[in-house]
């Protein structure tokens, strides 16, 4: 998974005041999470309502993501913006693309790869076994040093 954070903020409260109601997803979520549990990450399950008036807020985000979608030619499963911005978040290669590095324009993007620290490779989504439940030391991921 590739973070990738211009430099521009993204006020949440001015994204929130942007947001219309009637426009979010009517998408059950369970179906979501269903759809991920068995077929995976892909750009149909990666809804975010504050995508659009992010992008009113702040119309250089929109662009940066049309950007990565178009110049990852299928690198990334899914793009999408995390909250209400401005982090875009690539699921599936750990290389953002060229323009990143090439462009002017997003010489102070910060980049930064990022893990899952709670689940096993290839696995999305395990179910807590209680809403208390958290992971035994002895469950948790180790890093090979």
């Amino acid at each position: 998974m590739m973070l990738i954070k211009p430099q521009q903020a993204c006020p949440t409260a001015e994204v929130y005041k942007c947001l219309q109601l009637d426009q979010t997803s009517q998408v059950d979520p369970l179906i979501l999470l269903e759809k991920i549990s068995r077929h995976g990450i892909s750009q149909d399950v990666c809804i975010n309502d504050l995508e659009p008036p992010a992008f009113e807020v702040l119309p250089s985000l929109k662009q940066l993501k049309k950007r990565i979608v178009a110049a990852g030619c299928g690198q990334y499963d899914a793009v999408f913006m995390s909250g209400s911005g401005s982090t875009i978040v690539g699921i599936g290669s750990l290389d953002p693309p060229q323009f990143l590095y090439d462009d002017d324009d997003y010489q102070d993007v910060f980049l930064s790869e990022a893990s899952f620290l709670t689940r096993e490779a290839g696995q999305w989504y395990r179910e807590p076994v209680s809403s208390t439940a958290c992971i035994a030391t002895s469950e948790a991921p180790h890093s090979e040093e």
